[in-house]
């Protein structure tokens, strides 16, 4: 059965993928076993004191065993590999086995927060030794180690947190596609995406209206225009809606550029993604563009706080959501 053991190993060694103990004076891998070891303690005159079952606990380590480093307000799992090894490069770290350390997708060393732990278990961390047994948390910390291994969560909170964050993000992604592809209930014609937009500004704390086709002339047009005054900054925002699907083009961007408003900031608005030449044009014009994906960040930011008629054409329910 694998034992668990403690090992207060320099964090340094971990990102190698070994943990270590001290004992610089002596290379336990150039011994085969633990007599052999002690003998050279005592040949060598090295005095051990009260250390002879911690250097024994380490040097018996074998693969598969669980090793558990404590950092800062954390622990680190590890699988023992089996490999011995000796450097004087690192302090307090020169006898090292090989340990195989839990890390993320992007590969840094997972590090498990103390407060995730038993209560029982974060005291006996405490313990004021380099090496010691743990085998009486064994159930807890290979059920943790198994979780994390396998793609879980130290904590509910924790595995809460991302199922949620996925949550969100498929709504999003869901929404958005309905939009595009018009499987909702706005009115056709534009018109239903241009009232969406006008409510979620009111929300922003505008004031909008949509001025008549012959406000502009020429090419020249915006579908809203919107007012907000405080103390400091009054904003006039001239938009342009496109309740598109796949790429939208440079054509809203020509219609705000064509405006001649010094004091007024231009946006494009639409539910697709906007082309390179288009973005390349806005930039050229000073007129931001908000794409799909951002359109489907701001809607979300404030679709708790829609009208009830537009949360049933958009098809938003009111139930709460179980993950």
């Amino acid at each position: 059965m694998a034992k668990v053991i403690l090992v207060r190993s320099p964090l340094e060694i971990a990102k190698n993928d070994q943990a270590g103990y001290g004992w610089s004076q002596m290379n336990f891998s150039e011994h085969s076993s633990v007599d052999s070891l002690m003998a050279a303690f005592r040949d060598q005159d090295v005095e051990i004191g009260r250390k002879g079952n911690q250097i024994r606990r380490f040097f018996n380590i074998r693969a598969g065993d669980l090793i558990v480093v404590p950092v800062a307000r954390a622990i680190l799992l590890a699988r023992a590999t089996g490999e011995k090894s000796f450097g004087l490069d690192i302090l307090y770290g020169e006898n090292r086995i090989g340990s195989r350390f839990l890390r993320a997708p992007d590969g840094t060393i997972k590090r498990i927060p103390r407060d995730d732990l038993s209560t029982a278990l974060e005291t006996r961390l405490k313990i004021r030794m380099a090496v010691a047994s743990l085998d009486e948390f064994s159930d807890e910390l290979e059920t943790l180690y198994a979780r994390l291994e396998s793609g879980g969560f130290s904590n509910i909170n924790s595995q809460h947190e991302s199922e949620n964050s996925e949550a969100i993000e498929a709504f999003k992604k869901t929404l958005l596609e309905r939009i595009q592809q018009g499987h909702i209930f706005l009115s056709g014609g534009g018109n239903g995406m241009e009232m969406l937009v006008m409510e979620l500004l009111k929300l922003e704390g505008y004031d909008v209206h949509r001025p008549s086709k012959q406000h502009y002339e020429g090419i020249a047009d915006a579908d809203i225009e919107a007012y907000r005054k405080d103390r400091f900054n009054p904003t006039k925002l001239l938009i342009q809606v496109k309740h598109h699907q796949g790429t939208t083009g440079a054509h809203g961007i020509r219609q705000l550029a064509a405006i001649d408003e010094d004091d007024a900031q231009r946006w494009l608005i639409t539910t697709a993604i906007s082309g390179e030449g288009a973005k390349a044009l806005a930039e050229k014009d000073g007129i931001q563009i908000m794409d799909g994906n951002d359109f489907s960040d701001w809607l979300f930011e404030h679709c708790q706080n829609l009208s009830v008629v537009t949360r049933s054409r958009l098809g938003l329910s009111d139930a709460p959501m179980l993950l």
